[in-house]
């Protein structure tokens, strides 16, 4: 008898983990199986984790595990480029500082992240989905993806494609089958549906390369990599490429060079000649392995100098009926900005969140909706990280020039608004810009710090007083815009929401539940004293009914930095 279950996840690694442990606590009635092709522990690259990724393990319920793992803790980052070889970075707690400096206090997880041996980093998160009660199964490799229909027998004019209902998979009992309502595709690179549907499309222009290994006995400077209780990641540019340089023990380096493909080909030595002459010839790096030698992290690292290639891409598509891909398989831009495995997080919070409101409904349009805001949260995200890492590879560029693209980036985004070039950089390095458009792309934030962290990050440094004094009296009216429906991620859902957008640039704001009674008040007749007292009337409301809202004078500067408020 073939099985059934309402979720089968593909991949045990930081994707299929968070969905897992996120379905599990949000839906704990589903019946969710994980398949895991590796037996754990397994060896992996992408040590580096950004602090955009702690809250979502705090949600998880996995950040207390993480933080006493032994793995050393990162306090931000260091990079050396160009002819100016001035070392430079940020901090993650460089954020968090203009919120204090505002009176106003955060949970230290918000900067805090980790440089972790992926081998445990991943089998520790794979536990701990177990431990909720999530079936995990090791050893398990999926074969093949069984579909309603054959993906190619029908035709896929409405956009939605073919319906997944299942996978056959190997394990040690042989070839078994097992149904699902939904499948989610966590497989890494493998992206076992992306290459099903071909709907991987790299990117030509990232075409890249990475040799890595680790270093034993590598020495520590303070410039590049921090102090061993707080440590950094260096990025370090060559003539060829560029090179990691990322501490995992005390002890132990990871060093890795990253180049364009077009190298390899046009030199007569192999990869891992190539790797071991670039470092040579670096002077940042070559002293500090004078003394090294290589040694092997995990049981299954097969050799001294491993590469890993194709990781430019993404898919024309991210879910369809009865499935979705999180994580390194629906794409991966660029270790670059160290944003992967955050993006997995992520991501798979994301994927979580619409599953579970995909149970909560029978409404076949409604689930659809949730899917297409999924992928196009997807989107939003890639973008980010593929716009700064193209500028990356394709310019001749100076530290102030990144800064620059980080400032034009945000800008577009719609996020940015009065932010030095440092503090437009050091919000998209340390994994929270692309979060900026909106409250949505929050999830597990309570609403009060969500609100903090827009404010405070990404809204208009400003002086409440003195903004208070420019509106006072000034007759309150929106131009451009349009109130239409919204979608936003919050507290394992996908909710329901008020959306002003500007009818021009399509900039928009999503409004927190409760807030759209207050836009009648933008009618010409009323003022920030009208506004202020009607917010303060509905916060006096009994425990039961308080909404969570902004206060009069943050939703104004909001609709202003969108361009609707007349």
């Amino acid at each position: 008898m073939t099985r059934h279950y309402d979720v089968v996840i593909i991949g045990g690694g930081p994707a299929g983990s968070t969905v897992a442990a996120l379905t599990r606590r949000y839906a704990p009635q589903l019946r969710l199986l994980l398949l895991e092709r590796a037996i754990f522990p397994r060896h992996h690259v992408g040590e580096s984790l950004l602090a955009g990724a702690s809250p979502v393990l705090e949600e998880m319920g996995a950040y207390e595990k993480v933080a006493n793992a032994g793995f050393l803790e990162k306090l931000g980052a260091t990079f050396i480029w160009g002819r100016n070889r001035e070392p430079w970075g940020f901090e993650f707690d460089e954020l968090i500082s203009q919120l204090v400096a505002q009176g106003k206090r955060l949970p230290r997880l918000y900067t805090r992240a980790w440089q972790v041996r992926r081998a445990e980093y991943d089998e520790l998160l794979l536990r701990h989905a177990a431990s909720l009660g999530v079936e995990v199964r090791q050893g398990a490799r999926v074969t093949r993806v069984l579909w309603e229909q054959e993906p190619g027998s029908v035709s896929d004019g409405d956009g939605w494609g073919p319906r997944a209902i299942g996978v056959e998979f190997v394990d040690g009992r042989g070839l078994q089958t097992v149904h699902c309502d939904w499948l989610l595709d966590c497989s890494g690179q493998q992206a076992l549906i992306g290459h099903a549907l071909k709907l991987r499309e790299y990117d030509p222009q990232m075409n890249n390369y990475a040799l890595f290994a680790y270093w034993q006995g590598a020495k520590w400077l303070y410039e590049y990599t921090g102090y061993p209780e707080l440590t950094r990641i260096c990025i370090i540019t060559t003539p060829r490429g560029w090179i990691w340089y990322i501490p995992l023990k005390r002890d132990v380096m990871s060093v890795g060079f990253v180049t364009h493909r077009q190298t390899l080909k046009e030199l007569p030595e192999g990869p891992e000649q190539l790797y071991l002459e670039e470092l040579q010839a670096c002077d940042e790096v070559r002293d500090l392995l004078k003394e090294a030698h290589l040694t092997r992290i995990a049981a299954d690292q097969r050799r001294d100098v491993c590469a890993i290639q194709d990781w430019s891409y993404r898919s024309r598509r991210i879910s369809g009926p009865g499935w979705a891909m999180v994580g390194d398989a629906a794409g991966f831009v660029d270790p670059i900005l160290s944003s992967g495995v955050m993006l997995a997080h992520e991501l798979g919070q994301k994927a979580a969140y619409t599953l579970v409101s995909s149970f909560a409904t029978s409404n076949a349009e409604e689930i659809r909706r949730y899917w297409e805001f999924y992928a196009q949260t997807y989107r939003t995200y890639l973008q980010a990280y593929r716009d700064m890492a193209a500028f990356w590879y394709s310019n001749n560029f100076s530290l102030e020039s990144w800064f620059w693209q980080a400032r034009r980036i945000l800008a577009r985004s719609g996020s940015e608004l009065n932010l030095s070039d440092r503090q437009a950089f050091t919000r998209l390095a340390s994994g929270y810009a692309t979060r900026a458009e909106s409250l949505s792309l929050f999830g597990s934030y309570p609403l009060h710090e969500a609100q903090q962290l827009v404010n405070g990050l990404f809204g208009a440094p400003y002086c409440r007083e003195e903004l208070a004094a420019q509106y006072e009296g000034r007759p309150l009216h929106l131009k451009d815009a349009e109130l239409c429906d919204g979608l936003y991620y919050y507290q394992g859902a996908v909710r329901q929401t008020r959306r002003v957008v500007n009818r021009r640039t399509q900039r928009y704001l999503d409004l927190h539940p409760g807030e759209e009674v207050l836009l009648s008040l933008f009618d010409g007749a009323h003022t920030l004293a009208h506004l202020e007292e009607t917010v303060k009337a509905l916060q006096a409301l009994p425990q039961t009914q308080r909404l969570p809202l902004r206060s009069g004078l943050d939703l104004v500067v909001q609709l202003e930095m969108i361009g609707v408020l007349a």
